[in-house]
């Protein structure tokens, strides 16, 4: 998650230095005198140094970085020497007189999260995951569809009262089929009308037929190694098609951290509500289509097994599942409160 858009000068008297050191240096080495880190593509020869609220993205051949995914300065290309990534003095210099160009343009800027679109799995002629429990003297049938919207509406109605400034949208508030093309659509038609974040939140059941034991609790993300496209070539610009692969790199390193961060919250969260009834199965990574397909911070909960008999007879009870959205809620409500505390305004 990026850091507060302030003027902290010590992170930045280390790349003056370097830059009045009059010296080429190589690109680890610049980032350890930063305190930062350098993250590396070794396929597409492009990267980013990350250090405090700042980063700068830069490529192999390429004579322009990208200062915080927004402001572009032509430097001497990067070259490769001796198994390194190396910038000329002078490049040094150039970068370091974007960043405090940069940091002034933008100083007291913050992001804000604009949106949550909740998105109830399954729905209409597609139950989910079915099972079958014994509440008192009653056979009870589950359907993954009624507990996911069952969830979705209560997390709404707490986001709803904490955040009157900010929508609250479902892709489904009926017992209706959506497809998972169309569940992408929306939240992606959210984020073109916002300049601020939208967070996308997927929920769902789980089910183990062949082991009634399996039970719990855990949250999905995309995995940081899977690559896609963000920004094509008509929203980059015509002047943008060199550093495309920066921009995007860029974006979506930026998406898959904050997916991270708001999986790992919604984790504590379910935790400390429901954690003592139900196993903490932990953070989880998948290509899941929703999640690799929504341009924007996206997370997929699986809120508990129907096919056990203790958990879903907890699943068919009206008062776990505001437990379970009570636990969500408290997840969203610490990554906003980070997020919008120490966000800074990016390319969104």
């Amino acid at each position: 998650m990026t850091k507060a858009r302030i003027l902290s000068g010590a992170l930045l008297v280390v790349l003056l230095a370097a830059a009045a050191g009059a010296q080429d240096k190589d690109l680890l080495s610049l980032a350890a005198d930063l305190g930062g880190v350098l993250e590396w593509d070794p396929l597409r020869d492009v990267g980013v140094i990350s250090f405090g609220a700042d980063r700068i993205s830069l490529g192999v051949g390429i004579d322009l970085a990208v200062i915080n995914y927004r402001l572009k300065v032509g430097i001497d290309p990067p070259l490769r020497k001796n198994g390194a990534v190396w910038l000329t003095a002078a490049a040094v210099a150039a970068l370091s007189d974007a960043v405090q160009k940069d940091r002034l343009s933008h100083a007291g800027d913050h992001m804000r999260v604009a949106a949550v679109l909740i998105d109830p799995g399954h729905g209409g002629k597609d139950g989910g995951a079915v099972g079958s429990v014994t509440v008192g003297k009653r056979q009870v049938t589950l359907r993954e569809k009624d507990i996911t919207l069952s969830v979705a509406q209560r997390l709404s109605e707490k986001l709803k009262r904490a955040y009157p400034d900010k929508e609250i949208l479902f892709t489904r508030t009926v017992d209706s089929f959506v497809s998972l093309e169309d569940r992408v659509v929306i939240a992606n038609s959210l984020l073109e009308k916002s300049k601020d974040t939208v967070l996308y939140v997927s929920i769902h059941a789980n089910t183990s037929p062949f082991n009634k034991n399996a039970s719990g609790f855990e949250v999905w993300c995309l995995p940081p190694e899977y690559k896609r496209t963000l920004i094509d070539d008509t929203a980059a610009g015509k002047d943008n098609h060199e550093i495309l692969p920066i921009l995007n790199g860029m974006l979506e390193e930026e998406i898959s951290l904050e997916s991270t961060v708001l999986a790992q919250e919604i984790l504590s969260g379910l935790d400390a509500k429901i954690g003592q009834l139900s196993a903490d199965r932990g953070l989880r990574q998948n290509d899941w289509y929703v999640v690799r397909n929504a341009r924007m911070p996206a997370v997929l909960v699986e809120v508990g097994f129907v096919s056990n008999p203790d958990e879903g007879a907890r699943l068919a009870d009206d008062a776990y599942l505001q437990d379970v959205a009570e636990g969500m809620y408290s997840g969203l409500r610490a990554f906003i409160g980070r997020f919008e505390q120490n966000g800074s305004a990016g390319a969104r």
